[in-house]
Order: C-alpha cells, then sequence, then structure tokens
C-alpha cells in the first residue's frame, strides 16, 4: 500500500492554487473530479494528480503508486521532469529508471542537451559507454 505525503486533512486546500489546474477540473467528468478528490484529499497537490490521472487513467492506486514514486525520486534529489520521463520510459523498472535518470543527471552535467541525451539512452539501453560515445560523437558533428 502506498503511504500518502503527512499532511492532515486540513493543511489541504479545496481547491487548486493554479488558474490552469482549476480549469481543467471543470473538464474532468464527475467520475473524474471523484477520483481527483479523493486523491488529494489524501495530501497531494491537485496540479500532481491531475498530471498522474493523464498518465495513469482513474485508477486510484496506479495514481497512487506514480505519485509515491515520484515523489521519491525527487526527494533524492532529481529532476521532475526528468523523472517524469524515466516512469514514462522505464515504468515496469525501478532500476533501470534509476539508471536512466543517474545517467541524464551525470550527461547533463556534462553539457549534452536533454532530448540528445534521451535518445541515445533510449536507442543504447541505457549503456554508458555506447551513449557518451554516440553523444560525443554527435557533439563533433555539429
Amino acid at each position: 500500500m502506498v503511504t500518502p505525503p503527512n499532511f492532515s486533512v486540513s493543511q489541504v486546500p479545496n481547491t487548486p492554487s493554479c488558474p490552469q489546474a482549476y480549469s481543467e477540473l471543470q473538464t474532468l467528468s464527475p467520475s473524474e473530479r471523484q477520483c481527483v478528490e479523493t486523491v488529494v484529499n489524501m495530501g497531494y497537490p491537485y496540479e500532481c494528480v491531475l498530471r498522474a490521472m493523464k498518465k495513469k487513467g482513474e485508477n486510484i492506486e496506479q495514481i497512487l503508486d506514480y505519485l509515491f514514486v515520484h515523489g521519491q525520486l525527487c526527494e533524492k534529489g532529481f529532476d521532475p521532469l526528468l523523472v517524469e520521463e524515466a516512469l514514462e520510459m522505464h515504468q515496469c523498472s525501478e532500476e533501470k529508471m534509476m539508471e536512466f535518470l543517474q545517467l541524464m543527471s551525470k550527461f547533463k552535467e556534462m553539457g549534452f542537451e536533454l532530448k540528445d541525451i534521451k535518445e541515445v539512452l533510449l536507442l543504447h539501453n541505457n549503456d554508458q559507454d555506447n551513449a557518451l560515445e554516440d553523444l560525443m560523437a554527435r557533439a563533433g558533428a555539429s
């Protein structure tokens, strides 16, 4: 079972803080709205719940799993956007996700473009040496 963050229900705002989330909420079906409210009442922000629901549908357990893993990886210091990429690409393997995030971060620090890094890691199945060789060749060609 997934443990929600430690928020008491009174700390959870009853409306989204961002106008975009509010307008998104208005377009949801009653069952989608109920799903969002259920998860928000567990302490998660509307924006995060809406994003997770777009990826996982109305399955509350899958939404909670997604939010939990996303939160844990962000707490480890990984960029939230990279975490979303990793979750999308390697949702079935925590090991592959961690490998992907570590290599993305490492290659990003070396100055490579995120889109190129993602492409070579996918192409070379997270093989660090082959991916780096490919990135170096691309950098030399430009």
